[in-house]
This record gives structure tokens, sequence and C-alpha cells, in this order.
């Protein structure tokens, strides 16, 4: 019974974990405009590290003469915490299609600092 009762808190923490980062990964969709090659990271309140990287996955195409070029940048979410064997890792990779920059874009951390 009590090995029951460890894999039900088990499971009740996984989806937890699940949840915090569908709210994170919800956070970016609030940010307009995120730059490649940029990152932040953090602690939920469970004790779980996570990470977020941004990477160029198809580089800037021109869209026309007066338009800036677009791209897609890729976005992993690494979650990190202590499991009942050691340290467990888990990615989750997203998608986001960045339109034209014409202006200096903030840092991720700064944006999502500035959600808070």
């Amino acid at each position: 019974m009590s090995g029951s009762v460890r894999g039900l808190e088990r499971a009740e923490t996984n989806d937890r974990r699940v949840e915090l980062a569908r709210y994170k990964l919800a956070e970016l969709d609030l940010i307009k405009k995120i730059a490649p090659n940029d990152s932040a990271s953090g602690v939920f309140d469970d004790g779980t590290r996570w990470t977020l990287q941004t990477s160029p996955f198809i580089s800037p195409v021109e869209a026309g003469p007066q338009r800036n070029p677009a791209s897609v940048i890729r976005i992993d979410l690494t979650l990190e915490w202590m499991g009942r064997n050691g340290m467990q890792k888990r990615v989750i990779q997203t998608y986001r299609y960045q339109p034209g920059v014409t202006t200096v874009i903030p840092s991720l951390k700064e944006q999502l600092r500035d959600l808070q």
C-alpha cells in the first residue's frame, strides 16, 4: 500500500511539473519578439530548475524590398530536478515565427522579469 501511495505522489509531482512547464511556455506567448541565441533560467516553487534557450532554426529570409527579414527560432525549455534515481532532465522544444525586427530586442530574461 505504501508503494502505491509513493507512486501516486510521484505521478502528482510529475503532473505539477508539466503544468509549470506549460505556464512558462504560455509566458512566451505574451512576448512579442524573442531574439535567437538568448537564454533565461530560474527555479519553480517545487525546486525544479528551468532553462529557456533560443537558437536560429530557419535563417532570416528577405520578405520583400521594403520589409525586414523574418525567421523561425527554436526554443528549448529544459527542466531538471532531483528524482529518486538522481538528477532527472527533460527538454521540451517549440518553434516561433519571428517577423522582421527593426529595433533592439530586450533579453529574454528581462522580458520574462517584466511579466512578473
